[in-house]
């Protein structure tokens, strides 16, 4: 297992001198994967994430020539989807929504052809083919659902108009790419995810390739760069935590209780520089509240058939913490496979499997229960402190219904209550039932 994973590591460009440190844990990673299951499947999140973690997507110049059209229609649509001042009249939003619609539709119609699409995704979609390596998939599915939320909206912020929308015709070219995407990332919503919308919405710079506040203030641009860097850069910090968790399940195991104990206690001291860098950058400077809601969270949903979009919930730190600590309720299989591609899925039900608090319960140890128990309270303390800051971002837009991404429209009260309170209330709900489940 581990050669292989070596190999197919070594397939892709060799990592920059400036990132050696990063391409030792890396190797790391994958040469363990061999030692043990959970660790296997960590260096498989690696391997499918385009040779990095967080992943590393690669965008136009690494497609073949047929998919390249696809960022040149994003690149042309961008500047047309944001607006300074939102329309209150439905009339009006109908018409911008059903003109940026027939842009993009004759813009695909244009550089398009449909014949060579099909013939290179069925190529590219052999098993033994290198004309697309993994981070291009992962480049292309970013593209895909961008052009795709983009059609779905029609303008941002969005709007009730296209909120009431409850299904939704596309056009084929974009929907002939997207069952090849699905079934080579493993995910099966119609819509993006926060790995499409964030993590692979990056360039090597790490400046966002396909934008949805283009022509707009940096005000706008900062806030929409860090409504997806935060999450890259927190992985970025929690990567090595990833690594000591699955050592510290194959230490338990083997009843290696000093190992485990000194692992766990060092993957505690991970995850406080993970929380910490999360918490110095979710500020009012690089996430301005005012302008988070309408030209950030809007364009993550989808509410069409009653699919979700794009939630903060999906980032793999929470779900990782969750899984390795055994906090339930986890969602179910066919939810997860909405959002969160295989090689996501695989790491975390590894961890759940596997349950290191039960384990660690049934064999005694007390100092292995003690560093468990105060990750808990790690994450305990996160999730509080979250909710209190998030509240201040549930900002009234009255062009809009009350919408939160991920979980589409938020239902009215029987009491008539605040578009602010209600969305209030929705956010404490939601945290609140993972916060008692910490407990």
């Amino acid at each position: 297992m581990a050669s292989l994973l070596s190999w197919i590591f070594s397939s892709e460009k060799s990592c920059p001198s400036e990132e050696d440190e990063r391409c030792v844990l890396y190797n790391q990673i994958v040469q363990e994967g061999g030692q043990h299951h959970i660790a296997a499947r960590l260096a498989e999140l690696i391997t499918n994430s385009g040779n990095a973690w967080p992943p590393k997507a690669t965008h136009a110049e690494s497609w073949p020539s047929a998919l390249k059209p696809y960022n040149v229609v994003y690149q042309r649509i961008a500047p047309f989807l944001p607006v300074r001042e939102s329309s209150l009249d439905d009339a009006d939003n109908r018409r911008l929504i059903n003109k940026t619609r027939a842009l993009i539709a004759a813009l695909l119609e244009e550089e398009i052809q449909i014949p060579d699409i099909c013939e290179t995704l069925e190529e590219c979609s052999r098993y033994d083919s290198e004309l697309m390596p993994m981070s291009a998939w992962l480049g292309f599915y970013s593209c895909l659902a961008s052009l795709r939320h983009a059609y779905r909206w029609g303008i941002l912020p969005v709007v009730r108009e296209a909120q009431n929308e409850k299904y939704l015709q596309f056009p084929r070219e974009l929907d002939i790419p997207w069952p090849y995407i699905q079934r080579r990332v493993g995910i099966t919503s119609p819509g993006g995810s926060l790995s499409s919308n964030s993590y692979y919405n990056l360039d090597a710079r790490r400046e966002i390739v396909y934008s949805i506040t283009s022509g707009m203030g940096e005000d706008h641009n900062r806030t929409e760069l860090w409504n997806g860097l935060l999450f890259v850069e927190v992985e970025d910090k929690a990567l090595p935590m990833y690594r000591h968790i699955a050592k510290a399940s194959q230490f338990l195991e083997n009843e290696d209780y000093p190992s485990t104990i000194s692992t766990l206690k060092t993957a505690n001291e991970e995850l406080k520089v993970a929380f910490k860098h999360f918490y110095d950058n979710m500020n009012d400077y690089n996430l301005v509240p005012s302008l988070w809601l309408p030209y950030c969270q809007g364009f993550q949903g989808w509410t069409l058939e009653g699919i979700n979009g794009v939630s903060g919930g999906q980032n793999i730190l929470i779900r990782t913490l969750d899984s390795f600590l055994g906090i339930r309720p986890w969602p179910t299989e066919e939810v997860e496979a909405l959002h969160l591609p295989l090689a996501q899925r695989n790491w975390l039900n590894s961890l759940r499997t596997f349950d290191i608090r039960a384990l660690a319960q049934k064999k005694g140890n007390e100092e292995v229960i003690q560093q468990l128990e105060h990750m808990v309270t790690q994450l305990r303390l996160w999730r509080m402190g979250h909710m209190r800051r998030m509240q201040r971002y549930q900002v009234h837009r009255p062009e809009r219904n009350k919408m939160t991404a991920g979980k589409s429209l938020v239902e009215e009260d029987s009491v008539q209550v605040s578009d602010d309170n209600a969305m209030v209330n929705h956010l404490k709900q939601m945290l609140s039932v993972r916060l008692k489940e910490t407990k």
